[in-house]
């Protein structure tokens, strides 16, 4: 099975039918590598209806679910504290959507992101440290508690560290704050972000980290069928803060895995539906998650006007020297000729990849 079409698979199985709520019956194979990589042993073991399922992915279930439950009540009493002292956060996606799965141990995390409220991060992570919380080096904005890794976001997309990212697509820290919402994920309160700006983030998130999981595309099309979801609001915010083409592209590969959606939802996508090209060039990054940067420089390319564009890959390029020294630390005098060399050196792999994917296609049929 070709990656493109396996990941597009998985994402049928893994977003369920309808709403999401169903147990599917399939007598598909899986292919217990993918499965594996991408994380979704515990969604598919509750999903599926088949004798099929390993037992190794039952446990892995189980495993997850258990994480998830410590780490989130981790971060609850230490929310509960900050809130004690004037402090708050939004949860954002995709610790936020564990709420769209069956369990707890359907949807694995590596770290939940924070929204502090403006001008507020500094003051969180002071908060944190002192909690117990240790900070990573170079990094302050992640921190690490007993069992749960936060990263602290001043905005959606980290802009402070590249500020051609608001030229891509932008949300006003104030009018997310303003639109915020009380959410409940495994019996435990916390504030989210509202539905409309919900899919706005998961989409574009998934665009600048190149689809590497397929499970963001699984969570958008849990969130295009809430309940609280209104359609023309996500129409008209995707298209002031310029992120309606993320929305787009991520629609885009989920109607190529045949993932049912509400009908105002395929309505509006019908009036946007990206080129054929375009269509090409997402399911040639979807195939390629692991190891391609062109999703990331695909999301830079969706800036309004050629001058944004230049500005906006120049920066992601060649970022300012302090955030290129997070990279290279302490080689200030020759950071910027590394960072050449990392990008000519990621030039030829991917060049070397497509060239020998064909060849590596025809090995495996053998």
């Amino acid at each position: 099975m070709k990656a493109t079409s396996q990941a597009l698979y998985l994402i049928r199985v893994g977003s369920g039918s309808g709403s999401g709520g169903g147990i599917l019956a399939t007598d598909e194979s899986f292919d217990e590598e993918t499965v594996a990589l991408e994380g979704l042993e515990g969604l598919l073991s509750a999903r599926v209806r088949t004798q099929k399922i390993p037992g190794a992915w039952r446990r892995q279930h189980a495993e997850t679910a258990a994480m998830t439950i410590v780490s989130l009540q981790e971060l609850a009493r230490a929310l509960d504290k900050l809130r004690e002292q004037g402090l708050d956060v939004v949860l954002l996606p995709g610790a936020a959507l564990l709420r769209f799965y069956p369990d707890a141990g359907c949807r694995p995390m590596d770290d939940v992101d924070l929204l502090c409220a403006p001008g507020q991060v500094g003051l969180v992570a002071g908060a944190l440290i002192e909690m117990g919380w240790t900070s990573v080096a170079r990094h302050p904005d992640l921190l690490n508690g007993r069992h749960v890794h936060v990263d602290l976001h001043h905005d959606l997309f980290h802009c402070q560290r590249i500020a051609a990212r608001r030229r891509v697509g932008w949300i006003a820290p104030d009018d997310l704050w303003s639109r915020r919402r009380a959410i409940v994920v495994e019996g435990l309160y916390f504030w989210g972000l509202s539905p409309e700006d919900e899919v706005l983030y998961t989409a574009a998130h998934a665009l600048r980290h190149r689809y590497r999981r397929v499970t963001w595309l699984t969570d958008l099309a849990l969130q295009l069928w809430d309940d609280e979801l209104h359609i023309d609001s996500l129409r008209q915010r995707s298209v002031a803060s310029n992120l309606q083409q993320p929305v787009f592209f991520a629609m885009s590969l989920l109607q190529a895995a045949n993932v049912q959606l509400p009908k105002t939802v395929r309505a509006w996508y019908r009036q946007g539906e990206p080129g054929r090209i375009v269509r090409w060039l997402l399911h040639g990054v979807l195939a390629a998650r692991h190891t391609t940067a062109v999703g990331e420089i695909l999301w830079y390319w969706t800036s309004p006007s050629w001058r944004d564009r230049r500005r906006s890959l120049s920066e992601f390029l060649f970022p300012r020297s302090d955030i290129l020294l997070q990279v290279f630390p302490g080689l200030a005098p020759v950071a910027y000729p590394l960072r050449c060399i990392q990008l000519a050196t990621r030039l030829v792999c991917e060049v070397a990849a497509m060239m020998l994917a064909p060849v590596s296609r025809r090995v495996r049929r053998g």
